[in-house]
């Protein structure tokens, strides 16, 4: 980070205070997930060209350019999202909070800030991705304002310092519970963690995908097999060119898909799991904190309009937060109340399957000067 003393704005003209850059950080697990399979594909086309081109005796013009675009696209997607990043800045200045590259630029009003969300890096010790997120009215007119400020050395530190509030030592290290990292003088008020994870429909399909791409897995290797002893039985050598490009070519096929299935059967059985114990809800007399495994939501408590509790499984309740779009701000969003979703997967304001709903309703649905 650094400092930019006696600068303004160009389009605010207001002082700089503060400009932030991106820490140069290595690709996540989903980008080289991604950036493999694309790989995956290439050298399956590839091998699968080889074969028809020693065989048959056809071109493999059209393959070869299909094999050559999905390797530019994989190299693309592993190399794309770090070199985008790496030019960004991130201004604060006394009002705003400012996203630029180069000429493209986007910012929100520091006072219209409802929460905030922080995705650490999976391996890059206190750097994460730290979303500022707007609430807007529910609706046909609902849309998404929010800003994502990529790749920032302690992300919590920088949001304390968007909210006015001077960062602490304990700030930086994602590592840490979110109840270790509070404001000077905030008093933790009620804790605890989901009480259990629940099925819903994403995770059914999801499980449904699993067993889809084992069954195909499946089938493809007694496909495969069959295919080379007849390709064999005409007089192909497996010490071949063609013969070794063509048991290559089943063996990634497969194992992508059969990776494809565990990788959903993982996210379908495991993963809930992992979430619901590394899942810590926090209520402290200023905001309402949640931490999802590498993922963190905060929220002030005077952004908090309304809390609906709605039933769950095995007697449980769900705790919606209904949040408002900050000072001078009149559009209220539900936050996942009534199935309502802004992304999948994104961690929203929801206090999930809580078992003293009583307790943490009544400390947030008092005032918080009493």
């Amino acid at each position: 980070m650094v400092r930019a003393p006696g600068t303004r704005d160009s389009l605010y003209g207001e002082p700089v205070a503060r400009v932030f850059r991106p820490v140069p950080a290595p690709p996540t697990h989903n980008v080289r997930v991604g950036a493999w399979m694309l790989g995956a594909l290439a050298l399956v086309t590839t091998c699968f060209a080889v074969t028809v081109v020693r065989i048959l005796h056809v071109p493999i013009g059209s393959m070869l350019l299909i094999a050559g675009w999905l390797a530019i696209v994989a190299v693309g997607v592993y190399l794309g999202p770090g070199w985008w990043r790496r030019e960004v800045e991130v201004v604060l200045t006394s009002k705003h909070v400012i996203w630029r590259r180069g000429r493209l630029r986007r910012s929100i009003d520091r006072r219209a800030i409802t929460y905030a969300r922080i995705l650490w890096h999976p391996t890059l010790r206190g750097v994460g991705d730290l979303e500022l997120v707007r609430a807007v009215a529910m609706g046909p007119l609902r849309r998404t304002l929010s800003i994502t400020l990529p790749d920032l050395e302690a992300p919590d530190a920088v949001w304390a310092e968007i909210r006015g509030v001077d960062p602490t030592r304990a700030l930086g290290d994602g590592g840490r519970p979110v109840g270790q990292r509070l404001d000077r003088g905030e008093r933790l008020l009620w804790t605890a963690r989901p009480d259990g994870p629940g099925w819903d429909l994403r995770r059914v399909m999801t499980l449904g995908i699993a067993l889809v791409a084992f069954v195909v897995s499946a089938r493809a290797l007694l496909g495969g097999i069959h295919a080379l002893h007849a390709v064999y039985q005409a007089g192909v050598r497996p010490a071949s060119l063609s013969g070794g490009a063509l048991v290559l070519a089943l063996a990634v096929s497969i194992g992508a898909v059969m990776f494809t299935g565990v990788l959903a059967a993982w996210h379908a059985l495991v993963r809930p799991q992992q979430l619901v114990l590394n899942t810590r809800y926090v209520v402290t007399d200023r905001r309402v904190l949640i931490q999802r495994g590498k993922e963190e939501l905060l929220l002030d408590r005077d952004r908090i309009v309304d809390v609906i509790d709605a039933p769950s499984d095995h007697g449980r309740r769900d705790l919606f937060l209904v949040v408002g779009g900050g000072k001078n701000a009149h559009a209220h969003a539900l936050a996942g109340a009534f199935g309502e979703k802004v992304q999948a997967g994104a961690l929203l304001p929801v206090l999930r399957a809580v078992v003293d709903s009583d307790t943490v309703r009544d400390i947030l649905v008092t005032p918080r000067a009493a």
